[in-house]
């Protein structure tokens, strides 16, 4: 799919709130420096174990919650367009990226967090519904069919009148 990755949503909501919703364990020991490396890709057998534990479960946090949001994005998007979008647009990239900020707060989201999510909704609702085009550079893909045609072949007349002889 990669309509986002972790990198996306470190550049656009920051390492700090990240690491706050990202880790899950208690204590928390996933700091936000500690977050933005990992994501670099910086390598992991080089931290305490804990920490390396802790920034691998947040990680996998992370993806699940890109996971789902793209999911949701693939869903509302494939009555019109070819998913998933091999280069999606900006406006694709940042409403999936609202949806998994609020997956990733799950049952603690902000106002604005919550209001972003049902922003990204109703737009793709509106893509859904033809309300709202994602642009020529989505219609690049091949459009998915509104419906199919039904055809019924027979060998012919069984029970017809010349066929009884009358």
């Amino acid at each position: 799919m990669n309509y986002i990755a972790p990198l996306d949503l470190l550049t656009r909501f920051g390492a700090e709130e990240l690491a706050q919703v990202a880790d899950r364990g208690t204590p928390r020991l996933v700091t936000p420096e500690l977050l933005a490396s990992a994501i670099g890709g910086a390598d992991l057998a080089t931290w305490a174990s804990a920490d390396a534990d802790a920034v691998g479960a947040a990680l996998a946090t992370i993806d699940t919650a890109i996971v789902d949001a793209e999911s949701a994005v693939d869903g509302y998007l494939s009555g019109r367009y070819a998913t998933p979008m091999p280069t999606p647009p900006a406006a694709v990239k940042r409403m999936a990226a609202d949806i998994a900020r609020y997956y990733l707060y799950d049952d603690h989201a902000t106002e604005t967090v919550q209001k972003r999510y049902d922003a990204a909704i109703a737009y793709f609702r509106d893509v859904s519904n033809g309300k709202v085009s994602l642009g020529p550079e989505a219609q690049a893909g091949t459009p998915v069919s509104g419906g199919g045609s039904v055809e019924f072949v027979t060998s012919g007349k069984v029970f017809g009148r010349a066929e009884r002889g009358l």
